[in-house]
């Protein structure tokens, strides 16, 4: 463990910049979630506005060519032509006429997502902290003593070396 624990706290950071950048980056998953529910919305708005805008040119297309279309429409609006008879009824409005509403503008909003320097610094910070505890056991192991435990066998000092 002595020799890689550099190579493992750098792994550890790595790992968890990455997880960072995967998860809340700009173009992580949740920033996709995001922008999946955007598209979602818009799309279901364009639908919505689109059935309204071809029954709009169908009924202009209709106002266009027919002339009995015109005549209905404004007699709907109040308008007489020559020959008719007007009777005047209090207390009753036929409120048939179409209002389209096509809505408040939408617009699409931008996905929020961590910034990239937020994956770095706990990057870094998690490979201090790994780095750090892989020093702290080698310490407390004793790696890092000057003088070794010397053992000795019937008068003969025997060294506690690793064995190859």
């Amino acid at each position: 463990m002595k020799k890689y624990r550099v190579l493992t706290a750098a792994l550890a950071g790595i790992f968890v910049y990455v997880l960072i950048s995967v998860t809340g980056g700009r173009d992580g998953l949740i920033a996709e979630r995001q922008q999946n529910e955007q598209r979602r919305i818009l799309s279901a708005r364009l639908e919505s506005i689109q059935k309204i805008n071809d029954s709009l040119q169908l009924e202009c297309t209709a106002l266009e060519n027919d002339q009995e279309v015109i005549a209905g429409l404004a007699k709907k609006i109040g308008y007489v032509s020559s020959g008719d008879k007007i009777v005047i009824i209090n207390g009753l409005y036929d409120d048939d006429i179409a209002v389209y509403e096509a809505g408040t503008p939408l617009k699409a909003k931008d996905a929020e997502y961590l910034p990239e320097y937020v994956g770095k610094i706990l990057g870094i910070f998690v490979f201090l902290i790994v780095l750090f505890f892989m020093f702290y056991k080698d310490y407390k192991n004793g790696e890092f003593r000057k003088n070794k435990k010397i053992i000795y066998v019937e008068g003969v000092p025997v060294y506690d070396l690793p064995q190859i």
